[in-house]
């Protein structure tokens, strides 16, 4: 018996290797990383593709700056830098230790007497970034902000997320709104806006011919009905949704300058899923795919009594949680209620998918 000819993982074309990175979990990949000299010549550069600096990994945070400092070509590979772009912005490598203090800094206004460390050279290197995430509220009251402005006004970003201290709005900081203003308008290939946190008044601050390439939004329904009239928005996710919206304010949410197609949202009272859901059929009759959040099993019938007749909708994903007073699971029958009442409102919906706890199944 004739045996197949082997294949060396090494000599496979590098864009074949980069895919079958994609389908690797970060420790996997590092381990390819690890076989070879080529291998790590290819997958290292790949890994720092897209950074994530989260809470509970905030120890990467000086290693990660220094390698970046000391290694201009893996800078210049960062696309994404999903986390605190904050603290990177105030590192320095000859101050490692300060790294956890100037971490904290930015929450807690009695340790601002820290020494600012400003060190831009890693930031300066990333000249393919185009996703970040920035912790305002925190930034501006730093002493890098004059510094790092320059720096960010000259990047050309598709990704911004904007978050902030739950305990913190701009109303208590008066020129928060006007300062994104114009970092927002200094980004004139933005794609996609978060504002995951806060009230934002920008309407005095920015024009209707900034952001010309905004489709995706991410916001509260005050910030959305700001942001999306005449602009080019298909994807659109509202945050926390705790009230039954007016026909004003509908109109202004669906004044896009395109077709919205694709709603996330979650509700904060159960009994307002059934009038948000007619009045979307409504007001936005492009709709494709709508994404809903934040249900109790207790309340899925408010899903799809009485389901609404959207002319396009083709896919709809319902996400329950778990409440205290009601542990029931998933089963057939609720999967076949669902069904049976989002097409009889909607018979153009071809996909359902329901998810508590982690667990999903698709109907």
């Amino acid at each position: 018996m004739v045996k197949p000819p082997s294949i060396i993982f090494s000599k496979l074309p590098v864009e074949l290797i980069l895919e079958i990175m994609d389908y690797l979990q970060t420790r996997d990949a590092i381990s390819v990383l690890r076989t070879c000299q080529a291998m790590r010549t290819i997958v290292e550069g790949y890994l720092y593709k897209h950074i994530p600096i989260r809470v509970h990994a905030r120890h990467r945070l000086s290693g990660v700056v220094r390698t970046l400092s000391k290694r201009p070509d893996l800078a210049r590979r960062v696309i994404t830098w999903d986390g605190y772009l904050f603290p990177v912005l105030r590192e320095a490598s000859s101050y490692p230790e300060e790294v956890p203090k100037l971490f904290f800094k930015r929450w807690w206004p009695w340790q601002r007497e820290a020494p600012n460390v400003v060190d831009l050279t890693p930031i300066n290197y990333m000249t393919n970034l185009k996703s970040i995430t920035i912790y305002y509220f925190g930034w501006l009251q730093s002493g890098s902000y004059p510094q790092v402005r320059p720096t960010l006004d000259a990047m050309s970003l598709t990704t911004l997320i904007i978050a902030g201290c739950s305990f913190s709005w701009p109303d208590q900081h008066p020129g928060y709104e006007r300062e994104l203003a114009m970092i927002l308008q200094s980004q004139p290939l933005l794609e996609r806006l978060e504002l995951q946190s806060g009230k934002w008044d920008m309407e005095e601050w920015l024009s209707p011919t900034d952001l010309p390439h905004l489709h995706s939004l991410v916001a509260r329904e005050e910030e959305a009905r700001r942001l999306i009239p005449g602009r080019p928005i298909t994807s659109l996710t509202l945050l926390e949704v705790d009230r039954v919206l007016d026909d004003n304010a509908w109109r202004e949410l669906a004044a896009s300058s395109t077709y919205i197609t694709s709603l996330t949202f979650d509700v904060i009272q159960q009994d307002l899923m059934s009038p948000f859901l007619h009045s979307t059929a409504k007001y936005m009759e492009a709709l494709e795919i709508i994404c809903t959040n934040s249900l109790c099993m207790a309340h899925l019938g408010n899903v799809y009594e009485n389901f609404p007749t959207f002319k396009r909708l083709r896919s709809l994903t319902v996400t329950l949680r778990r409440c205290w007073h009601n542990d029931a699971m998933l089963n057939d029958e609720s999967l076949a209620d669902l069904k049976t009442g989002v097409q009889t409102g909607s018979p153009s919906v071809k996909y359902v998918k329901l998810a508590i706890d982690g667990f999903a199944t698709n109907i």
